[in-house]
């Protein structure tokens, strides 16, 4: 999420603060589905199957961005899409560098 707000706050500065605003709130709608996925899954308890979470995953996003689009009707798209990106790919980047470097699953494969 540092990377994330780093990248707002740059962006921030060249264009605007509602730029900045913008890319944040896209990637917590990106994020919030996906911990809560993460950790339904990580759960002992879990009841639900992969396929479930994943698409209330799905459901919860897009239900998400409408909110956002609704409460904030100025958005700028292209912000929210970059917020959203970075918070999709980012955490998935950096577990898969910290696992290749070694320092996440032990040694490399």
């Amino acid at each position: 999420m540092l990377v994330i707000c780093v990248a707002a706050a740059v962006a921030g500065a060249i264009y605007g603060v509602h730029i900045s605003l913008d890319m944040l709130l896209g990637a917590v709608v990106v994020l919030l589905p996906t911990g809560w996925v993460a950790l339904a899954l990580t759960s002992a308890r879990s009841t639900f199957s992969p396929i479930w979470l994943g698409l209330a995953r799905y459901s919860l996003a897009a239900l998400g961005f409408a909110t956002l689009f609704a409460m904030r009707p100025g958005s700028h798209p292209l912000a929210v899409l970059a917020g959203s990106a970075m918070g999709l790919f980012l955490p998935t980047a950096l577990v898969a560098k910290s696992k290749w470097s070694g320092r996440y699953g032990g040694q490399e494969d």
